[in-house]
């Protein structure tokens, strides 16, 4: 079966309940860079704390946020099924159901149509959306049982065939992965860990969603899926979901084939024999390090791309163009244009977010955007074989180490000597690719201390792929298999998991 590669986000909140913006502008922020995405709405927590002594703030600010999304779903059901143009973008109704005891589960139907319906246990809520066919999946697992993240004595794989590894609030697949969690909800745990669970014998895919608060689905850095499937259709990605073949990302569309024997990721397989595991990797920067982990160890690591030799010409290379900075409280606008001298602009990868907000506070609304806010976007808005243009806007770092930035790939074929000439904001500038190839250059177009633009060091080709076949023998009764993925600017991926019986 030939599949094609789909970029989405199933877990995003605006205004519908606690979080900003309108659901309008969600679906146009969304549709503007990614395939596929669902806005999901706050609305249940049938274990949620009483003690208002303690947590009233909490219990009134939720019960708000559930009765706001009450009002509105008859208007999410619309709006939902009218934004839906397949083959071109696909949106998912969901809702998310919170539990101490469970963990927080996102409630997706493959329809139009869906009830609001709860449960005192996640067994009840399963049974409550079983005739819509929903699937109830799993996010922010590694706060462990009893503190909303997961409890694996629950997990049903019928029910939640994937879970949600990455997302803003950090990466659950073990312990010691990158991006521990620094929420108010507190540490993560081995026990809520994809490493646990597989280690347990349960068997799910790796998804990863924003949970992003401010109605930016996709928001760059904070989580995004990877599906394979047939078509861009409702259908087919929920197929895709439903048999695992889906990966997780932070940001970066790191391009992942990973196979055992004839088998895809969130395959399961049967096999007495040796093994022969393929895989490949087209990242968007340099690659760091490649993991292929069997049964919760590195079975195989490569550390770093291969040593660079002589480019032939033309050289292939990927381009970071990043811009923002400047002062955190104000909104910039931008339009840029780049173009080719010489050679192939072969593709364009956006890396697009609005306002890192992962826990908004107060009574939040889609009210709360001003009117400006509302109507930005950031969009490609043209491109061919030599150029490219776009529109967009930024906000300031609001720490230093929490970028707000936002940037694209150019994916390039030209010569050396040939440049690349940017457009930006009413400033011109050239620079040779043989000069992007030493290192990287910056620019204030208003001077320092306002807004600036870095033009990345070049990464040829060589130093942003790999294509990797090995063999392998049985461990175990049932081995399982995935890969992960690091690039040197600190963007992950993971590849769900395979599993070889004998």
């Amino acid at each position: 079966m030939s599949y094609k590669l789909y970029w989405g986000d199933l877990h995003c909140h605006c205004g519908i309940s606690y979080g900003y913006g309108s659901l309008e502008r969600a679906f146009r922020l969304a549709r503007a860079h990614l395939d596929f995405c669902s806005v999901t709405g706050h609305a249940f927590w049938p274990d949620m704390p009483s003690d208002r002594e303690r947590y009233g703030h909490i219990i009134d600010f939720h019960e708000r946020g559930f009765a706001r999304l009450r009002a509105q779903w008859p208007e999410v059901l619309r709006t939902t099924a009218r934004r839906h143009e397949p083959g071109r973008f696909v949106p998912f109704l969901s809702y998310e159901w919170h539990s101490l005891a469970f963990g927080d589960h996102n409630a997706y139907f493959p329809g139009d149509e869906a009830e609001l319906l709860t449960g005192d246990s996640l067994a009840e809520l399963t049974r409550a959306v079983a005739p819509s066919r929903a699937l109830v999946l799993p996010h922010h697992l590694g706060y462990g049982r009893g503190y909303r993240g997961i409890d694996w004595e629950e997990f049903d794989e019928r029910r939640s065939p994937v879970v949600e590894i990455f997302s803003g609030h950090g990466c659950s697949e073990s312990d010691g992965a990158p991006y521990p969690m620094y929420h108010v909800m507190g540490p993560r745990c081995y026990d809520g860990t994809a490493a646990c669970g597989l280690e347990l014998g349960k068997r799910f895919g790796f998804i990863a969603g924003t949970d992003h608060h401010a109605g930016y689905p996709g928001h760059y850095r904070h989580g995004r899926t990877a599906l394979y499937a047939r078509e861009l259709s409702r259908g087919a990605l929920w197929d895709a979901l439903k048999a695992r073949r889906c990966y997780a990302v932070t940001g970066d569309r790191i391009a992942l084939r990973f196979h055992v024997n004839d088998a895809w990721m969130g395959e399961e397989a049967t096999d007495a024999g040796t093994r022969v595991i393929r895989f490949s990797v087209t990242a968007s920067d340099v690659i760091d390090k490649v993991e292929l982990v069997k049964n919760g160890r590195p079975f195989w690591r490569s550390l770093g791309p291969l040593p660079l030799r002589e480019l032939s010409s033309p050289v292939r290379a990927k381009v970071r163009i990043e811009y923002g900075w400047g002062d955190r409280e104000k909104i910039v606008l931008w339009e840029g244009r780049a173009a080719l001298s010489a050679g192939r602009l072969l593709s364009v990868e956006p890396c697009f977010g609005g306002a890192p907000v992962l826990a908004p506070k107060g009574d939040m609304g889609g009210r709360d955007l001003s009117q400006e806010e509302e109507k930005l976007t950031n969009a490609i808005t043209e491109q061919d074989e030599r150029s490219v243009r776009w529109a967009g806007y930024t906000r300031g770092n609001p720490a230093p180490a929490l970028p707000a930035t936002n940037a694209l790939i150019l994916e390039v074929e030209m010569p050396r000597s040939g440049t690349i000439d940017l457009d930006l904001s009413g400033q011109h500038y050239s620079y040779r690719l043989a000069d992007l190839l030493v290192g990287s250059r910056r620019e204030f177009p208003r001077g320092w201390h306002y807004e600036a633009m870095l033009i990345h060091r070049a990464v040829p080709q060589a130093r942003y792929t790999m294509a990797v076949e090995l063999s392998d023998e049985p461990e175990r009764e049932t081995d399982y298999y995935y890969l992960r993925v690091a690039q040197e600017n600190g963007q992950w991926a993971w590849s769900s998991p395979i599993w070889v019986g004998r």
